[in-house]
């Protein structure tokens, strides 16, 4: 990761105070202020690389430095934080009146990546069907919730509010209103 050291003093005093700041005020740990100090001085070398400093950057600067990075294979993880890291800093900033307009306010975070759902082997599923003790009642009804999860593709909240009413024996349909 970026290092401040390799900032110009003025660059790296401004990142220092605000880590300083943020030390005392919300008693953060040594990674949480490592990981802000990071954020900031690897968008502050991009700066300094353009003849910019961290106090003029403008809201199309960051824009620009968040496209370097997915240009770079940031994932949309780690520029929510940075963005994160780069609010805290400029609305510190303008409490400290070193700043008349916050350049984060109208950036729009971006959307996590969901991962995909993992999917269990054919032998997964027939262990799970097969460790309700079907003896027992309970674990009669455990047996038949799985397979009805397991066949119909149901929520489980859907499941556990399902209703008589929504149940029709006579040709084996069971009626869902839920999610789309």
């Amino acid at each position: 990761m970026a290092k401040t050291d390799q900032l110009n003093p003025r660059e790296q005093g401004i990142i220092e105070q605000f880590i300083d700041a943020l030390w005392m005020e919300k008693g953060l740990s040594a990674n949480t202020l490592a990981a802000y100090r990071n954020d900031l001085a690897g968008f502050g070398l991009w700066l300094q690389e353009k003849s910019l400093l961290l106090l003029n950057a403008s809201e199309s600067d960051i824009q620009a430095y968040l496209a370097h990075l997915y240009d770079k294979g940031s994932k949309n993880r780690s520029a929510a934080r940075l963005l994160s890291s780069l609010r805290r800093f400029y609305g510190w900033q303008l409490r400290e009146h070193r700043l008349q307009n916050d350049p984060t306010a109208l950036i729009e975070a971006p959307k996590p990546e969901k991962p995909l759902p993992k999917t269990l082997t054919e032998q997964q599923v027939e262990d799970l069907l097969d460790a309700p003790d079907i003896k027992q009642a309970l674990g009669l009804r455990d047996r038949a919730m799985l397979e009805i999860l397991y066949a119909t593709g149901l929520r489980v909240s859907e499941l556990v509010n399902l209703q008589l009413s929504q149940l029709s024996t006579d040709p084996g349909v069971v009626r869902i209103i839920g999610k789309g």
